[in-house]
């Protein structure tokens, strides 16, 4: 009945017998007719069209209230206009409390046209209040439907009062909507976003409220994160009177990113540890305060059993001590021999003859080729994709923590082992050979003797070497790493360097992180090898004789009159240094240590220069200059 329409006629049903009258006045007004209120009941009952039911006030077969009320039963909310005569008496009065819409006194000339006029006014304001209402359901189905958390707040002495709310909103909260509306929104609000909260709803008000993260809280107490967002609710005349804010929940999200933030934390440690036995510690530590299982131990392998070496206090109390297993057997067992993760919703089921009383799920994930991880719940079937995904990283970090310790084991009896050797080399080796230098020196005072001379020189070739076998044996880190401009090291090396003549080149001026020290030994490596095995003179037949790799000292022979010159410049990330000598051998690898293709050198020396490099984390190649001489390129 009379539907929300931009139609501006009215079909009016008139019940009595002066229709005419209200037909002529408003020809906007399409009048049916019914004499009785049967008639009219009859018409009603069948058709749906009619905006508006006009009835006089006496009627033949029940009495105009009456009537009303039989309306009333077929239709709620059709507007109905009673004509009352010049004398009305009580009758408006009863009529107006029983709900009907309006009561029009028809008398004289100007009665039906004052009729005309009441029952379209009546029919506009029905049609605006069903339209409105309709909007109204229409925004309450949105509001109710909304796939965020909705609130409307009202202002009430500056402070946010919630108003109105959808069932996102306290099915999240675990309200009931009496609980929750007409209460302030400090009393959901967490202490730490109450700080922010005064100042947002502020800013919301006027419109300037950006995006900003609240925590709430639930009825029963849990923080739920949410993204929030405000802007300013307006009444009808345009004031600001409270604010609209969404909550997006982030909750998940939230617990995601601390999960994450644990397990690298997790991670730093498991790298700083010192000890397997402190790697066991953390991966137990970490599965229980990340995953939030208490119950968990670790196992590592030592010969073809694994042993338990870090259990949590959970564990120990309710599964007692653990066994040691066999590589193979049980389910720990199984899984470190497999390679794979196992995971049990009920472990019990598993007949293998190992006590597991208080244990339900379970789960058995391999730390490389180290040990095991074991976690159990109390629970069926607790355990889902995210817990065994993170327990799987976990134990991957573990098994690089604990295979990068023993690494610098080995690498530590290594270095013990090498200043074993870089002892013996520059005590019991150097120490006869000073007795030979002095020796020698006697000898040659006395005669003049070219095998003396080249006894001594020699002798000085096995003090380079020894030099030599020192830097190799203990190199130290490029620690102290810094920009540095390469051709003022360059030009510093070159100053002190015995180059006889030779030239360097700086084409550009590259600058790299580097220890200074370091950089300026390698160098100075370099420029030998280029200065003593360049020069055109001393150059033999095959590129592969012509350059000695490693010599430090050798000097250049007397009879050279061509000399080398040796090029610094940059690449794109890192740099070069270059000479215009007869280029590198056909086989063999420059950076092998002893390797060299003269009779007087260490062979060590670029042995030392691709171990600094190494120390900086550059890459370091020997390859063809385009004039022909040998080119280093160092890139990082």
């Amino acid at each position: 009945m009379c539907q929300p329409t931009s139609d501006p006629s009215v079909d009016a049903l008139y019940v009595g017998t002066d229709a005419d009258g209200l037909s002529r006045a408003d020809d906007r007004l399409s009048v049916r007719r019914a004499t009785t209120a049967g008639d009219a009941l009859a018409t009603l009952d069948a058709d749906t069209s009619v905006d508006c039911v006009v009835s006089e006030a006496s009627l033949p077969e029940m009495g105009a209230l009456a009537f009303f009320e039989a309306v009333r039963d077929l239709y709620e909310d059709i507007p109905f206009v009673l004509a009352v005569g010049p004398d009305p008496d009580a009758l408006v009065g009863d009529a107006l409390d029983a709900g009907v819409t309006d009561c029009v006194r028809v008398a004289g000339a100007t009665g039906p046209d004052l009729l005309a006029h009441r029952v379209r006014a009546t029919v506009e304001r029905h049609r605006t209040e069903s339209r409105l209402r309709a909007e109204r359901a229409q925004y309450r189905q949105l509001f109710a439907d909304a796939p965020v958390m909705y609130v409307v707040f009202r202002s009430v002495d500056d402070e946010p009062v919630i108003e109105d709310c959808n069932d996102r909103f306290l099915d999240r909260l675990g309200y009931e909507r009496d609980d929750l509306l007409d209460r302030s929104v400090w009393d959901i609000y967490a202490d730490e976003s109450m700080d922010r909260a005064v100042d947002g709803f502020d800013s919301g008000r006027r419109g300037t409220f950006g995006q900003q993260e609240r925590t709430l809280v639930a009825v029963d107490g849990e923080r739920v994160d949410t993204l929030f967002r405000a802007g300013p609710r307006l009444d009808a005349a345009g004031d600001v009177i409270g604010t609209i804010g969404l909550y997006v929940d982030i909750t998940a999200q939230k617990r995601r990113e601390r999960t994450l933030e644990r397990l690298h934390d997790a991670t730093r440690n498991l790298l700083r540890a010192g000890t397997h036995t402190q790697v066991a510690d953390i991966v137990t530590d970490a599965v229980r305060d990340v995953l939030g299982y208490p119950m968990n131990l670790v196992r590592l392998v030592d010969g073809d059993e694994l042993h338990p070496v870090a259990i949590t206090d959970e564990a120990e109390r309710r599964l007692g001590e653990r066994p040691v297993y066999r590589v193979g057997e049980g389910t720990a067992g199984r899984a470190f021999d497999e390679g794979e993760t196992l995971v049990y919703d009920d472990v019990r089921a598993v007949e293998d003859g190992y006590d597991r009383t208080n244990a339900r799920a379970s789960m058995f994930v391999p730390i490389g080729d180290h040990g095991v991880l074991s976690v159990g719940d109390t629970e069926v079937g607790t355990f889902d994709r995210l817990d065994r995904h993170l327990a799987e990283v976990f134990a991957a970090n573990a098994a690089t923590a604990l295979t990068l310790l023993d690494r610098t084991r080995d690498l530590e009896r290594q270095n013990e082992r090498l200043e074993e050797f870089a002892s013996v080399v520059s005590h019991d080796l150097r120490t006869p050979l000073t007795v030979v230098e002095g020796s020698l020196e006697l000898a040659r005072e006395r005669y003049d003797d070219e095998d003396l001379d080249r006894a001594a020189r020699s002798l000085d070739r096995a003090f380079d070497l020894i030099e030599e076998l020192l830097a190799l044996a203990r190199t130290a880190d490029a620690a102290d790493r810094r920009p540095v401009d390469v051709s003022a090291v360059a030009e510093a090396c070159w100053r002190t360097a015995d180059t006889d003549g030779a030239a360097l080149v700086v084409e550009s001026d590259p600058t790299v992180r580097a220890d200074e020290a370091r950089l300026r030994r390698l160098l100075e490596n370099l420029f030998r090898n280029c200065v003593e095995h360049g020069s055109t003179n001393n150059r033999r037949e095959s590129a592969g004789d012509s350059v000695e790799h490693g010599s430090t000292d050798t000097p250049p022979p007397p009879e050279a009159d061509d000399d080398v010159t040796v090029t610094v410049g940059s690449l794109p990330d890192g740099f070069y240094v270059e000479d215009d000598g007869p280029g590198l051998p056909d086989d063999g690898d420059v950076f092998e240590a002893g390797y060299t293709t003269g009779s007087e050198g260490t062979g060590l020396g670029l042995a030392i220069v691709e171990r600094i490099a190494r120390e900086h984390g550059w890459s370091v190649d020997a390859v063809e200059a385009d004039g022909g001489g040998a080119r280093f390129e160092f890139r990082s």
